[in-house]
Order: C-alpha cells, then structure tokens, then sequence
C-alpha cells in the first residue's frame, strides 16, 4: 500500500509540476501582453512543457521525492533555465511569428517559483501522510563502523525503522526476528565482510521472500570516494576525483568574492565598534594573526578579532603536547584562563571569525570549507585526513554547524572529508543557512 501511494504520488507531482508550468505561463503573458494574447502562443506552450518534463526526468524529479528546500531550488533553476534556452533557441528558428523574448524571461522566474513552492508544499503533504497513517518499512541492519552514520540519516529520510545488530546473528535466530517483527529488508554494512555468512543471509532472505542488500567493505576505507564504473562489461569501483573543479571551482570562488564583499560591507561599522571595545577591554593589538595550514598543505597568515590576552600563544605549550599526545589532534579548552571577557562574546557568537572574510578575499580561504587547521595538528594528519587539505578552508563548514568544539576529532575529520568528496553549491548555501540557528544555539562555541 506504501509503494503504491509513492508511486501514485509521482504521477501526481508530474501533473503539478505541468499545472505550474501552465499557470507560470499564464502570468508571464499577462504582464507581458495585458488582455491580448496571440493564439500561436498556445503552441508554445506545449513544446515548453514538453521541454520542462524531459528535463525534470533527466534531473531525478521524480526518482527522489524528498529532498531539501534548498537543493530542490537549485534543481529547479537549473532545470528551467535548460528549458528557457531551448526555448529561446526555438523562436531564432520559429520566423513564422512573432515571439516575446522578455515573456520567456518572465516565464522562466515564475517556473523557478511556482514550480519550487508546489513541489515543497505537495512534498510535506506527502511527509504527513506517510508518518500519520502508514508505520516505517522495517529494516534489519548487521554492521559497525563509520558507515552507520550517513545510513542513519538515510533511513530517516526514507521514512524506515531499523534494528542495528552489531555482529551477525545464527540462522535461526535471524530467521525468528524475521518473521516475528515483519521485517522487509536486511542490509549487511559488517567489515571486513564474512562472505560465508553474507551468502548464508541472502539465501534466506530468498527463501523469505525479503529484500537483500550488501554494503561492499571497501566503503568503509574511501566512504564517498567511490563511484560504480564498467571495465569490459564487468562492474568495478573507481575512485571519484573531487567535484570542486573546473566550473565548479569558478563559481565558488566567484560567489565567495561577491559574499565576503557584501559581508564585510554591510558589518563595516559594525567591525569598527568591535575594533575600539577589544582595545578598551584589554591591551594588545585588535587583530589576532596566526598560521594556518591550507590548500595543498600551504600555510597562510589566519585573521580573527583578538580574543585573548597578549602572549597567551605562550601559555599552556606543555598542556598542548600532552594533549597530543593522550587525546588526538585537536586542542580546544572548554574553559580558557587566557579569554578576555570581550573574546568570550565574540566567541560565543562566533563574531571572532569575521576578518576571515578578508582571507577569502586574499583567496586563501573560502566561505564555506574544512575547519582552518593550525600547523601542529595538521602535521599529524595520517593519509585520510591529508584529503581535507585538497580545497581551500572554510568560514564555516560541516563541522561549524554541527557542534563545534563539542564533536571529536575523529568526527570533525570525518564530515570535512564528506564536504570534500561531496561538495555541490548547494551545500555550500545548506551549510550557510545552517550557520545562522547554529550561532545563536551557541553549541560547542568556546
């Protein structure tokens, strides 16, 4: 019954998404011929929906049903604006009439709009129907490692519950849980993987009739590094380059240059407020400057508004080491002797790091990226952590909007080497919008 409503649900978010369209058009004409609109225009119509429906297939519209405001936004810029080209393309060739290229252009911000707002409205009826009235899939998960984690999140995007089994269970032990709490998948995320037991699983999931998937083991050593490929008609792993290049590279770097000058505009008087209380409050200059490790393992001067006393660099060496050494690399004292009362709130709220925006601007940074390293923790970065040196540091990043200081070192590592291997703009604006609620919880912000 479940399977049946989602798949009825994409039909019916393919005849919402052309009733936006049409309804887009519709206004685009309006405010473009008033009263009057010609009739061929009709014609145009259908070839821009037949356009827009190509594109929203060839995009996953509706493969995936539930995905982000913010990332269903970007796929539908770049979806209608396939479809705006095309059809500006169109009128070079269609000489028999007349056609409008500023209603095309009105017509492509209402699709963008119309066709944003019905998705995510028709989206979280869906959401609501689906948690009110139908219990989660139910799914039996026998693993352990890093990899839980992002399928965690995975199952609760897809409205599944799981039962995490930490070691393969016997036959028949498996086969009671099965039957007894109706069951409908078993997904095997055990490394290294015992291939006997693995064959043993999937046969009775056979016999059960119940989905069977398997995690390959080398996941757990490139966990978003690998992409399915085919050698010779057999199907193998490849390691997947990083996306940020390219294009791709051009666009984050100019979208950081116009950001951080808009930043540093708008906060300009503000900064100097800032500047003249950090002087008040205690001796020193305004601006703590520092090394730091970035891009391709070079280091670069760090700016942030000066939070602690004069020398307090000096301070605690012997802790710092010891520190290494015992807890791994990543130092960070929840309450620091060395912050003025000033620094505590400029950390509290993350005020601090707003001269970072002149970094970006010197292009040593990026608005969003890894956390900055200082040089002693970045030189005990083993092989996997040396990843996250591949791009520029960020501002703010994963890490920043997901505990701070309170997450540890491993999982700092680990969702930087995610935003690496993973990076779109539109997580780049995610993390942005997250960055805000994320300043005011104030969590791990010391």
């Amino acid at each position: 019954m479940k399977k049946k409503l989602i798949f009825t649900s994409k039909f019916v978010f393919l005849v919402f998404d052309i009733l936006a369209l049409v309804f887009a058009y519709k206004i685009a004409n309006i405010l473009r011929h008033k009263t009057y609109i010609p009739e061929y225009y009709t014609e145009l119509l259908i070839l821009a929906i037949i356009f827009h429906v190509i594109f929203f297939y060839t995009a996953g519209f509706y493969r995936n049903l539930f995905i982000a405001p913010v990332y269903e936004f970007f796929r539908d810029i770049r979806t209608c604006g396939l479809s705006y080209v095309f059809l500006i393309a169109t009128t070079f060739y269609w000489r028999e009439y007349s056609i409008s290229r500023l209603m095309l252009t009105y017509f492509f911000v209402f699709s963008v709009i119309f066709v944003f707002v019905e998705r995510v409205l028709l989206r979280n009826l869906l959401d609501f129907v689906l948690r009110k009235f139908f219990k989660p899939d139910r799914v039996v998960i026998i693993g352990t490692g890093k990899i839980l984690s992002p399928l965690r999140r995975r199952l609760k995007k897809k409205h599944q519950a799981a039962l995490w089994l930490k070691k393969y269970p016997p036959r028949e032990e498996l086969k009671n849980i099965l039957a007894r709490r109706n069951f409908s998948e078993v997904l095997i995320a055990h490394f290294p993987i015992d291939h006997r037991k693995t064959v043993e699983i999937a046969e009775l999931c056979e016999e059960m009739g119940i989905s069977f998937r398997v995690v390959p083991d080398i996941l757990e050593l490139k966990l978003g590094d690998l992409v399915m490929d085919e050698l010779l008609g057999i199907p193998v792993l490849r390691l997947k380059p990083t996306p940020l290049a390219g294009t791709h590279l051009f666009m984050k770097n100019v979208f950081d240059v116009f950001f951080s000058l808009f930043i540093l505009g708008v906060l300009s008087p503000f900064l100097l407020i800032i500047a003249f209380i950090i002087k008040l409050d205690s001796p020193g200059p305004v601006l703590y400057i520092h090394k730091r490790r970035g891009k391709g393992g070079r280091d670069f001067k760090f700016y942030k508004f000066r939070t602690m006393f004069t020398g307090a660099d000096k301070i605690f060496n012997d802790i710092r080491e010891k520190h290494y050494q015992e807890k791994g690399a990543l130092f960070k004292l929840k309450n620091d002797p060395r912050v003025t009362r000033v620094g505590k709130i400029l950390r509290k709220f993350s005020i601090d790091e707003i001269p970072q925006f002149y970094n970006v601007l010197k292009g040593d940074m990026s608005v969003v990226g890894p956390r900055p390293q200082i040089i002693p923790e970045a030189e005990k970065y083993d092989s996997s952590a040396r990843r996250r040196l591949r791009i520029k540091p960020g501002i703010t990043g994963l890490w920043q909007v997901s505990g701070r200081s309170e997450l540890p070192y491993s999982e700092m590592i680990r969702l930087d080497l995610f935003y690496v291997q993973n990076w779109s703009m539109e997580e780049d604006f995610m993390i942005i919008l997250r960055t805000i609620p994320a300043i005011f919880r104030k969590k791990g912000a010391y």
